[in-house]
């Protein structure tokens, strides 16, 4: 394709493509999706001149991952998004096989977003350039390319997605880099007036320090600093996305996965020093790639892809679309562990409220929705309880608490989608249990006693299933609270 021109393809596309993408079935209500075709990765997820902004990695041709550009959105609330012009297009020669993963930040009144810029020889061998954008109003960008250019020793060409913020006047870069010896890592640059970088060193990664073997590739790696709100210590942590991690047991189940280290980084040496585990951020079927950036309210807020690279097997393909962003959560630490919370925001989009409360052996139908917010409580369990939600003919999705095991598990067996596995983690607690669960036309997502746990998942439910139904093996005393949203 003659990238010069894309946006004439991009604005065919739109034009020819949006009414049966707008009709179909499974398109959501309150998250960030691509008018039409594929998008994948958030990025340079930002606040600048009032309003949040949210980029993502939009391919408006098809629903492969090909014609990588930038889409951009804009909202006030992060909730109601306005589709903005395309931020970039691979129309430059350091883009010129795909817009990919990257960051953004403010700098004196202006954003900067950092990219990767994917670039293929006739023999289809990729490099990659790290690139920059500069906007004074949010809408129109100056490409400066390449900037982050000396690629460092002893690793291939896969180094890509970097985030960047600020410290102490300097700008710092992390970036995912795959080794010589096929091993995924993290490393670190360093920039004293944001256009001409120092490569610093490796941080982490797989075979480095104390890890072992961990993964091919790192994906999208991401540094911030939290305070714990139990203990007061500010705590380090490097989220990343590795790829080629085997399952063990209910961990790894996903194709790729998304977690997080807890540690410190050590700037002069360099070193990110783990000191814990690596531990999935969500536990469902759908989620990779996340982003996080402090807002002007202070809160440190997260979203990821609803989606797993080389997962696109989903029937809403034939309508011309695939995929959406998570809805937006709050991070906090308290006492050591990393909890997502629903963001304030949620509570506007609240409508109609049902309640129920009894005590409940066996299943009770208790209300209908298809995209709502649901709280749940059970409260002295001696056996399963749960919720099965968009139930119809051949259709539900079950969220029981497996009272033998001692698990949480996310069952959408009876449903469009292909991938019929479960996921579960294992609870500290199972004698109570509370649920918030957002669900929207073709997706849900679960936080399990106030964020320690998170699901996010796909749900393909078929059409007019409605029901909302809670269950329980033993006598349980059950309090439901329902919005269906406006």
């Amino acid at each position: 394709m003659d990238f010069k021109d894309m946006k004439i393809n991009e604005e065919k596309a739109v034009l020819e493509n949006k009414e049966r993408v707008a009709k179909d079935f499974w398109r959501q209500k309150y998250h960030v999706q691509g008018i039409v075709g594929l998008i994948n990765d958030p990025n340079g997820f930002t606040q600048f001149k009032g309003k949040y902004h949210m980029f993502y990695q939009w391919n408006p041709l098809g629903v492969d991952h090909k014609n990588k550009t930038w889409g951009h959105s804009v909202s006030d609330d992060l909730l109601h998004w306005e589709r903005c012009e395309t931020a970039l297009r691979p129309d430059t020669w350091y883009s010129k096989n795909g817009v990919y993963s990257g960051s953004g930040i403010v700098i004196d009144g202006e954003l900067y977003l950092f990219y990767t810029g994917n670039v293929k020889d006739d023999e289809g061998n990729r490099e990659s350039y790290q690139c920059l954008a500069v906007s004074e109003d949010g809408e129109h960008f100056e490409r400066w390319e390449p900037s982050i250019v000396n690629q460092p020793d002893g690793y291939t060409r896969d180094i890509r997605d970097p985030k960047i913020w600020e410290k102490d006047g300097k700008y710092y870069a992390v970036l995912g880099i795959q080794s010589e010896k096929l091993e995924g890592k993290v490393v670190l640059y360093s920039s004293e007036n944001i256009k001409d970088w120092k490569f610093k060193g490796e941080i982490a990664g797989a075979n480095h320090g104390k890890l072992k073997d961990f993964g091919f590739m790192w994906e999208c790696p991401d540094y911030f600093q939290l305070k714990d709100e139990k203990t007061g210590e500010i705590v380090d942590l490097l989220v990343v996305s590795p790829q080629g991690l085997e399952p063990e047991g209910d961990l790894y189940q996903n194709k790729y996965q998304t977690g997080y280290f807890f540690g410190k980084l050590d700037y002069a040496k360099p070193e990110f020093e783990i000191t814990s585990d690596f531990v999935e951020i969500d536990r469902g079927h759908d989620f990779y790639a996340p982003q996080s950036m402090e807002d002007d309210k202070g809160r440190r807020l997260i979203v990821g892809w609803m989606g797993v690279p080389e997962e696109e097997d989903f029937p809403m393909t034939k309508n011309g679309w695939i995929h959406s962003l998570t809805l937006p959560r709050e991070l906090k630490v308290i006492d050591g562990k990393l909890y997502q919370l629903p963001i304030k925001e949620m509570e506007t989009i609240r409508g109609e409220k049902i309640e129920f409360s009894s005590k409940v052996k066996g299943t009770e139908k208790v209300g209908t929705g298809t995209t709502y917010e649901l709280n749940a409580k059970f409260k002295n369990i001696t056996g399963n309880v749960g919720l099965k939600l968009r139930v119809g003919k051949e259709s539900e999705t079950i969220l029981k608490l497996d009272y033998a095991d001692k698990k949480f598990v996310l069952d959408r067996t009876k449903g469009e989608q292909v991938d019929k596995s479960l996921r579960k983690v294992a609870l500290d607690n199972v004698n109570e249990l509370e649920l918030t669960v957002f669900v929207d036309n073709s997706s849900i997502e679960v936080f399990i006693n106030g964020g320690k746990e998170v699901f996010s998942s796909k749900i393909l439910p078929k059409f007019g299933a409605d029901g909302i139904e809670v269950f329980a093996d033993n006598e349980t005393d059950v309090e439901i609270v329902k919005w269906e949203w406006k």
